[in-house]
């Protein structure tokens, strides 16, 4: 299933369920996660640390960079933001963002372990100002069978989400969605 279609099976509704927001950009059809709280909204991302979080993005760098393992980062960004408002403008390059919902128990730990791991390392911080996300480095290596399409996959099967086919590459998580859920800009 190398090449199959990306399909995300969302979690089974319980008893209480919270929103995230699936983010999907155009640069590499890279996906985020967002949470929202208390008039907020937190995006968190993965990437190579100096592909993502120094901007270095030139062929040698990205291909060294996806043969050999190297330095993870953790990006965040938060806004101030209300349910209702426009998002997509908030963050360089989106091209679409799904709310869905997933249990509540599970989002509050995924939340509270990418805060904890952000805040672990946050002597690294650094700003890309080109893409307006703060980043750290992150333990988590990153390479071709472990970029950020791997990791966001990891994420959403915290929350209770089903991942099949297509992740390496381009993946299309929003367009393989079940069920379909709106998109909001």
């Amino acid at each position: 299933m190398f090449w199959a279609p990306s399909q995300l099976v969302l979690p089974q509704k319980t008893a209480h369920m919270s929103e995230v927001y699936l983010f999907q950009y155009s640069t590499w059809n890279h996906h985020s996660l967002g949470f929202y709280q208390d008039g907020h909204l937190t995006e968190y991302t993965f990437g190579d640390w100096q592909l993502f979080a120094l901007n270095q993005r030139d062929l040698l760098t990205a291909l060294k960079n996806m043969i050999f393992l190297t330095q993870g980062a953790l990006g965040r960004k938060s806004i101030e933001w209300h349910p209702g408002q426009p998002l997509c403008q908030h963050f360089k390059n989106c091209q679409k963002i799904v709310p869905f919902f997933a249990p509540t128990q599970k989002v509050t730990a995924l939340k509270n372990t990418l805060e904890n791991a952000y805040s672990r390392s946050q002597t690294s911080e650094v700003y890309n100002e080109g893409e307006d996300v703060y980043f750290v480095k992150h333990p988590v290596p990153y390479w071709l069978f472990h970029n950020c399409n791997h990791e966001l996959v990891h994420w959403l099967e915290l929350l209770g989400c089903v991942v099949s086919g297509r992740v390496l590459l381009k993946p299309d998580l929003i367009t393989g969605m079940v069920p379909k859920l709106p998109i909001i800009q």
